[in-house]
C-alpha cells in the first residue's frame, strides 16, 4: 500500500500498478487498520440505504464509530457517502441529509470539521484533497452545492449557503501550454473564507483565494472573485458590491 501517494480519486483508480482491494481502501477508508476496514464495510453494506425511521435509528446507533469524532443526536440520511471518515469530525445535532458526499482524502491539515447544529443538505458534496474544510456552528448548506478545499476552507457560524452554490477551494494550473491542463497539478490561493452570518444565494460561485465577510448577502448566480468586506451586498458577474447593510441609503463605490 506504501507505495502508492495519496492523491486524487481518479489517479489512484487509474494506477496500474496497484490491486483493486488496495485501490477502494485508499479511495474510501484511507488505509485503516484491517479492523476497521472490515467494521466499515459491515455497518455501511447493511445500513446506508435502510428507508424510514428504522434506518434513521440504525445510522445514529452504528455510524458514529467510523468517525474521528462523532457528536449526540446526528441523524444520517440514505445513501450518504464517506470516505476517509477517520478524517471527519461532527458535532452535536448535526444532520446530513441523503446523498451527501463527505470526502476527507488526504494526510495533511484537519479533513473535514463540522461544528453543532449544522444542517447539510440532500446531495452536497464536501470534498477534498488534504487541507481542511471547516462549518461551524448553527450553518446551513443547501441542497446540491458542492464545498472543496486543498488549503483552509471556513464556512462561519450560522451562515446560510442556497442550493447549488459552488465554493472552490482549489484550482487548476495552466501555466504549461504543452501538456494539457488535467495533467497540470492542483494549485490553491489558501481556500474560502465564508464569514458568520453570510448569505449566499443560489447558485452562487465563490473562487479560491477569496474572502466573504461577516452578515455579507451574495446573490443568486454571483461569481465572487476578489474578497467582499463585512455587511456588504454583492451582486452580479462578477460580483459588485452594491451598498452596505449597515447604511442602506448610502452605496458603495
Amino acid at each position: 500500500m506504501g507505495r502508492l501517494k495519496e492523491e486524487g480519486s481518479q489517479k489512484i483508480l487509474m494506477n496500474p500498478n496497484a490491486s483493486a482491494l488496495e485501490k477502494y481502501r485508499l479511495v474510501v477508508e484511507g488505509n485503516q487498520s484491517w479492523w476497521y476496514f472490515l467494521k466499515f464495510e459491515i455497518i455501511v453494506s447493511l445500513f446506508i440505504s435502510w428507508p424510514g425511521a428504522m434506518g434513521l435509528w440504525l445510522r445514529k446507533t452504528f455510524y458514529p464509530g467510523l468517525f474521528r469524532q462523532c457528536g449526540s443526536g446526528v441523524l444520517f440520511g440514505r445513501n450518504v457517502v464517506l470516505r476517509h471518515p477517520r478524517r471527519i469530525s461532527l458535532g452535536n445535532n448535526v444532520i446530513i441529509n441523503d446523498d451527501v458526499t463527505l470526502d476527507a482524502k488526504g494526510t495533511e491539515g484537519e479533513g473535514i470539521s463540522i461544528g453543532d447544529d449544522v444542517f447539510i443538505g440532500k446531495g452536497t458534496v464536501l470534498s477534498m484533497l488534504d487541507g481542511t474544510i471547516e462549518i461551524d456552528d448553527g450553518a446551513s448548506i443547501g441542497f446540491y452545492c458542492r464545498i472543496g478545499s486543498t488549503k483552509h476552507t471556513k464556512i462561519g457560524k450560522k451562515a446560510l449557503i442556497a442550493g447549488y452554490v459552488y465554493i472552490i477551494g482549489a484550482d487548476h494550473d495552466s501555466s504549461r501550454i504543452d501538456i494539457p491542463i488535467i495533467d497540470q497539478p492542483t494549485v490553491s490561493r489558501g481556500g474560502v473564507t465564508i464569514g458568520d452570518g453570510a448569505w449566499l444565494g443560489t447558485k452562487a460561485t465563490v473562487l479560491d483565494g477569496t474572502s466573504i465577510g461577516r452578515d455579507c448577502i451574495v446573490g443568486a448566480h454571483s461569481l465572487v472573485t476578489t474578497d467582499i468586506p463585512d455587511f456588504s451586498v454583492a451582486i452580479g458577474i462578477p460580483a459588485k458590491i452594491t451598498r452596505n447593510r449597515k447604511d442602506s441609503s448610502a452605496p458603495i463605490e
